[in-house]
């Protein structure tokens, strides 16, 4: 066994040891220790796909190139900085490896939020983050061709308990949703995010409600209940913060945006969707004076017909 993966596993191990405890101060010990074993277990997965290869060479996260002596270079390692979360995902790609569909933003952010500030949200919601997770990390050990039951036997019925109490009440939770009848298919609702306490166990409270403009939610995890308003931004968030994440990265417009209508955060503007998902109003059309598409980003409230470009030149010939 190596270094690496001996502390991949004992830093599970030891978070786990303290999530069982249920004790706030020992979650806090737990998410660190359980994240740091997580991102070990990504980086074995790399070392072992490439076995000739130098460690540093595949996990470093920077590299400075350097002169060969034959006019050319060569990159070698810069510090003793490793490959963060988001590397690792690139570098999965890149070796040919399957990256865990397992959606672990939550607990990233926890984590991030305890090494540089404080946690938030309670600690509930951390208990949460690492229990969804747990697939995750079976999934890195399935790569690894181990078996994490033998390797983490004293815990191994803890991690069994909690991924089947969280996975039942989700399943549940996502139940609740389908009956709702929407203009445009509906996903990632196990993205769904409590606004006092961020569990994603988010149900909607009349189970038998089809209609999309009547829907209202309650938390499982908090007892808290939102609102239609509320409610269904939290859907339109969670359907589509993935892709607002990536078109910020990209310098690009976020996908969900104020309605000019009904003044909710639930107007959605992809280039193929482009409409609210709560009034279902649409302001999508083609400029009359310029020919020019028209969506909610060159909509102009006063001048429906003109992109915001015309608008603005309109009022500015009328002005002078």
């Amino acid at each position: 066994m190596s270094e690496l993966f001996s502390n991949a596993v004992t830093s599970i191990r030891l978070g786990i040891e303290d999530f069982e405890t249920d004790d706030s101060d020992r979650m806090l010990s737990a998410a660190r220790n359980y994240y740091a074993g997580l991102l070990l277990l990504a980086k074995e997965c790399l070392i072992r796909a490439a076995p000739e290869a130098e460690p540093s060479q595949i996990i470093g996260a920077r590299f400075k190139p350097i002169p060969n002596g034959d006019g050319g270079v060569e990159h070698v390692i810069e510090g003793y900085t490793t490959v963060d979360l988001s590397q690792l995902r690139s570098r999965f790609k890149d070796f040919g490896l399957t990256w865990p569909k397992t959606d672990i933003k939550k607990l990233q952010s926890y984590r991030n939020d305890l090494e540089h500030y404080h946690l938030k949200e309670p600690s509930s919601a951390l208990s949460e983050a690492i229990a969804s997770s747990f697939s995750m990390m079976v999934e890195f050990f399935g790569i690894l061709g181990e078996n994490p039951q033998e390797l983490l036997d004293e815990v191994w019925e803890t991690i069994l308990e909690q991924k089947a109490a969280f996975d039942k009440i989700q399943a549940d939770c996502l139940a609740s949703w389908e009956a709702v009848q929407w203009k445009e298919s509906v996903e990632r609702l196990d993205l769904l995010a409590c606004p006092e306490c961020g569990s994603s166990l988010v149900a909607q409270l009349d189970r038998e409600n089809t209609e999309h403009h009547e829907i209202m939610c309650k938390c499982f995890r908090c007892g808290n209940e939102s609102n239609h308003e509320k409610s269904i931004e939290m859907v339109v968030e969670a359907c589509f913060e993935v892709d607002a994440y990536l078109m910020a990265k990209e310098g690009m417009n976020s996908p969900i945006n104020t309605c000019p209508s009904c003044g909710l955060d639930t107007y959605v503007e992809t280039g193929d969707i482009s409409f609210c998902y709560n009034c279902e109003e649409s302001v999508s059309g083609t400029c009359a004076r310029c020919g020019n598409g028209i969506d909610i980003h060159e909509y102009s409230p006063d001048h429906e017909e003109l992109c915001s470009y015309c608008a603005y030149q309109w009022e500015k010939m009328r002005d002078e």
